[in-house]
């Protein structure tokens, strides 16, 4: 005997579409507030600053070579990402200023923004911090490594230096500009 189950609904169907609406409200209601607070337009322009910082960094010597400058450049790209993600107080926030921040650069300095798309080294540098052991540390090696010289003891600070500045340096900018919480 065959039974007509057409009426029938599985639970987790219907479920996932109530929480898909409940999730485009509670986001809608996010915007609406960091919009109506100021957050958004902060985060807009914490993101354009901190392009403009990564893309205005030179080589330390005018030789240096240009491997060296752009790896630089990438690392620091990196930091600001981790950096906004960690320091605003969410990830619409984080997410709009990371939006600006590559924006501006693909803008401000074409050639750099192109190199970046083109890098694999960010998924290099996730992997350090999604471990969570020695993130600092193991940033500074991967730097190391990026540049071709894996066993650079001076080159690994630097790259940990560098990681480290540049959070500090988002964590600082966010904090001038007063984000509401």
């Amino acid at each position: 005997m065959r039974s007509d189950d057409s009426d029938m609904k599985i639970a987790g169907e219907v479920f996932r579409e109530q929480k898909a609406a409940d999730d485009t409200e509670e986001m809608s209601r996010l915007l609406a507030r960091e919009k109506a607070n100021g957050n958004l337009s902060r985060a807009r322009r914490l993101g354009a600053i901190m392009a403009e910082d990564v893309a205005a960094i030179e080589g330390e010597q005018v030789s240096e070579d240009s491997v060296l400058l752009t790896q630089r450049r990438i690392l620091l790209a990196f930091a600001v990402e981790i950096g906004l993600e960690k320091v605003l107080p969410n990830p619409l926030l984080a997410q709009t200023a990371q939006n600006i921040f590559y924006e501006t650069l693909r803008q401000t300095a074409p050639d750099f923004y192109e190199d970046l798309q083109s890098s694999g080294a960010f998924s290099f540098y996730y992997l350090c911090v999604r471990d969570k052991k020695n993130v600092e540390r193991r940033v500074g090696e991967t730097y190391a490594s990026l540049c071709s010289r894996p066993n650079d003891k001076g080159l690994c600070n630097q790259g940990t230096d560098l990681y480290l500045h540049f959070i500090e340096q988002v964590r600082v900018s966010a904090q001038s500009m007063e984000f509401v919480k």
